[in-house]
C-alpha cells in the first residue's frame, strides 16, 4: 500500500468514525414528551448517557445499536413517585432493576421503606448498585423495642436524626414519608403527624403524607400540608380520603390544598385505590397530579403488577394517554428535582436530558383490571412496554 492509498483509507475510516457519533437510535417512533407537548414522528439518538438528538430523520449507520420503534410510542423513561425498593433488610422491598426492564419505569423513588439509620444502606446496596435511577423518603418513625415507651416521645427524640439525614444526603434523599391513619398509628396518628411536620418545618424538608384511616379527619390533616409536600393514596376508599363517600365532591381542604401547592398522588397499593373513588374525584375535577404504584412485594403479582398496568386503570377512567403520562414523567420529576436539581432535564426526551426511555406501545382487545378492593373492569385498551432504556443502555428482562 502507498502512502496515498493509506491516507486514503485512513481518512475514509475517520470520516466513518466520526458519523458513527450515536451509541444508541429509535427510529421511526411516535415521540411523546408531554412535559414540553412534544407529539411527533421522529428519530432519538443517545450518547453517553444522554440524549444527543431528537429529529425527523437520522440514518441508521450513524449509531452502534439501532431500535426500530414503528407502531410504538418512545417516551420519557417512567418515573414511579411511590415504591418500596429498599431490597433486602425487611419483607416490605422488591428488587427494582427486574420490573423496571418489563415496565419502562427507570426512576424509582423509596416511599419509607428505610427509617433515618437505614440510609446508609439504602445507598450503598441499593442506589449505587441498581442500573435504575432510585432515590428515597425516609420514614419518620424509627423502630422502638421497649413497648412502655411513650410513641410521641420516642419520635420527638428521633426528629434530629431524621431531619439531618435528609439535609446530609440530598443527593438520594427527597424527604420524609408519615403514615397518617389511626390503622397504622392508632391513637397517636395525629400527634405523630404534628411532630412530623414540626420536624419538617424545622429542617425545611418536603412531606409525603400516607392518608387512610380517620381520625384524624381530612380536615385536620389537609391545612398542616406544605407548598411542595405529597398526599398519597388520594383515589382510596378509606375515610381519611379526598372525596365524599357518595358524592362527586372534594372533601373539606383538600382543594385548598392543592391551591397552595400539595401535589396528590396516586399511590396504588394492595389497598388504597379504588376506581370508583376515583371516578368520584375526576367527576369533581380532581386529577392526581402523580400516578404511582406504590409496589412491594404483596402486590406485585397483583392487583398492581407494575406502572404501564396502573397507567391503563387511569385511562380506563377518562383521562388520556398523553395526560397519564404527564403524571408519570415531567411531573414526578419536578418534585424529585423540586429543592435542587438531582437530575437534570429528568422526565424530558429534551437533547442534554437523561437517555431513559421507554418504548410502550396501547393494545387493543378485552383486558381484566382489578383494584385494591378486588373490584374488576374490562378495559378495552391497556399500555405496555416493550423495552426500557436506562442511562443509555437497554435494560434486560428476566424470564
Amino acid at each position: 500500500m502507498n502512502r496515498r492509498t493509506f491516507l486514503g483509507a485512513a481518512a475514509a475510516v475517520a470520516t466513518a468514525q466520526a458519523q458513527r457519533r450515536y451509541d444508541l437510535l429509535i427510529r421511526n417512533g411516535e415521540v411523546r414528551d408531554p412535559g414540553r407537548g412534544v407529539k411527533r414522528k421522529a428519530d432519538v439518538a443517545v450518547q453517553d448517557g444522554k440524549i444527543a438528538a431528537v429529529e425527523d430523520s437520522i440514518a441508521p449507520d450513524r449509531a452502534y445499536d439501532v431500535i426500530d420503534a414503528k407502531g410504538l410510542f418512545v417516551t420519557p423513561g417512567l418515573i414511579d413517585l411511590h415504591t418500596h425498593c429498599y431490597w433486602g433488610p425487611t419483607g416490605l422491598g422488591i428488587q427494582a432493576d427486574p420490573i423496571a426492564a418489563r415496565s419502562g419505569t427507570t426512576t424509582w423513588v423509596d416511599a419509607g421503606t428505610f427509617g433515618w439509620d437505614g440510609t446508609p444502606g439504602f445507598r450503598k446496596h441499593v442506589v449505587e448498585t441498581s442500573h435504575t435511577r432510585i432515590f428515597g423518603y425516609v420514614y419518620m418513625y424509627t423502630s422502638n423495642r421497649n413497648p412502655a415507651d411513650d410513641p410521641i416521645r420516642h419520635a420527638r427524640r428521633g426528629m434530629k436524626n431524621t431531619g439531618e439525614a435528609v439535609v446530609n444526603n440530598k443527593d438520594i434523599l427527597i424527604g420524609v414519608k408519615v403514615q397518617v391513619g389511626f390503622n397504622m398509628s392508632g391513637k397517636y396518628s395525629f400527634d405523630l403527624f404534628k411532630v412530623a411536620r414540626e420536624m419538617c418545618d424545622q429542617f425545611q424538608i418536603p412531606m409525603m403524607a400516607h392518608i387512610s384511616f380517620a381520625p384524624p379527619e381530612t380536615s385536620e390533616v389537609m391545612p398542616l400540608m406544605r407548598k411542595g409536600d405529597v398526599v398519597t393514596h388520594c383515589y382510596n376508599t378509606h375515610t381519611l380520603g379526598i372525596v365524599e363517600k357518595e358524592a362527586a365532591k372534594l372533601k373539606p381542604g383538600v382543594q385548598e390544598a392543592r391551591d397552595r401547592g400539595v401535589w396528590f398522588d396516586v399511590g396504588h397499593g394492595l389497598g388504597s385505590f379504588n376506581f370508583a373513588a376515583a371516578k368520584r374525584a375526576l367527576d369533581a375535577g380532581f386529577v392526581a397530579d402523580t400516578i404511582s404504584t406504590d409496589i412491594y412485594p404483596l402486590n406485585v403479582n397483583g392487583p398492581v403488577f407494575d406502572m404501564p398496568t396502573t397507567m391503563s386503570k387511569l385511562m380506563h377512567l377518562g383521562m388520556s394517554f398523553d395526560d397519564v403520562l404527564l403524571r408519570v414523567t415531567a411531573n414526578p420529576a419536578k418534585i424529585i428535582n423540586a429543592q435542587q436539581v438531582r437530575v437534570e432535564k429528568l422526565g424530558s426526551l429534551e437533547v442534554g436530558a437523561p437517555g431513559d426511555i421507554a418504548l410502550l406501545a396501547i393494545e387493543d382487545g378485552q383486558f381484566t383490571l382489578v383494584d385494591s378492593q378486588k373490584n374488576a373492569v374490562t378495559a378495552n385498551k391497556r399500555i405496555v412496554s416493550r423495552l426500557s432504556i436506562c442511562r443509555g443502555r437497554r435494560m434486560h428482562a428476566i424470564g
